[in-house]
């Protein structure tokens, strides 16, 4: 039943994952990502598939991470850990780009604090469908 349980968030934090990027990126960031696009892959299409696998690695990481370290399973653990991983991935992902690619930090910022509520979104949401393993953290 737990397994079942993990699945179904991983799930529902997956489209929740591609629906957050899209609207970000497609819509609201739309212009300012302009900046990147003269970076982008000329096979880009092909290669749209290993962008969806790391997106459901993420999502399986952080659906794992917080049933293995949550303590008590509430709203406030949950965006604490959406927080937590969000400045992780902002420091892997957000500052990386902006060290190896000639972008404005203004953009690695706004992708920064888009992923900061991301995470804090998937953490309300992981926080009511997943239990806390039993004398986890």
């Amino acid at each position: 039943m737990r397994v079942m349980r993990l699945a179904f968030a991983c799930g529902v934090l997956f489209a929740v994952a591609i629906a957050w990027n899209g609207v970000v990126h497609l819509v609201l960031l739309r212009s300012a990502d302009a900046v990147v696009r003269p970076l982008y892959r000329p096979d880009l299409p092909d290669k749209m598939w290993l962008s969806l696998l790391l997106t459901a690695g993420i999502v399986i990481l952080f659906v794992l991470g917080y049933a293995r370290f949550a303590r008590v399973g509430s709203v406030r653990e949950g965006a604490g850990y959406g927080v937590f991983f969000a400045l992780v991935a902002g420091v892997l992902v957000d500052l990386d780009q902006y060290v190896l690619f000639p972008i404005p930090a203004w953009l690695a910022g706004l992708w920064f604090f888009g992923g900061l509520i991301e995470f804090i979104v998937y953490g309300l949401i992981v926080s009511r469908m997943v239990r806390p393993l039993e004398g986890a953290a």
